[in-house]
């Protein structure tokens, strides 16, 4: 893939999981490298996203709408967060790794704002929520 997106991991994948990603090919940026520990995120999001990273997390908080799924519309963020964050290091590293080529795919085609789901089924598209169709609309017939 020539334009591969950086990646920015979340304080809560812990660094195991980036250096797995790097390790694998994929440019990664850590969290503690550019915030302090106790950055919030509302405050973070916005940054990272500007710099055109893809955040990758394990915090559910950051896709639902009582959570800060405010603060990633705003910011236009790229998001991938792990169906479950209660699982080992290496499952976490072997999860992202496993769907890397799709998660990269997503991340250099679909148009911000947008997060995602990673677990062992694949992806799952969180947000935005698939537009509804319009309502049809009764065209008025041409007077003949």
């Amino acid at each position: 893939m020539a334009d591969r997106p950086t990646f920015f991991v979340d304080r809560s994948l812990g660094k195991k999981v980036g250096r797995s990603l790097r390790e694998a090919g994929a440019t990664v940026e850590f969290h503690d490298d550019h915030f302090p520990q106790t950055a919030l995120d509302k405050d973070w999001i916005p940054i990272v996203s500007k710099q055109g990273w893809v955040i990758l997390t394990k915090d559910k908080n950051i896709r639902r709408p009582s959570g800060e799924r405010e603060d990633l519309v705003l910011a236009n963020a790229r998001v991938f967060t792990l169906t479950s964050g209660n699982i080992s290091g290496s499952e976490m590293a072997n999860l992202y790794i496993q769907h890397l080529a799709a998660i990269e795919q997503i991340a250099t085609s679909e148009r911000p704002p947008f997060a995602y789901t990673v677990g062992p089924n694949g992806l799952q598209h969180v947000f935005p929520e698939s537009p509804t169709p319009p309502a049809q609309v009764n065209e008025i017939p041409e007077e003949t």
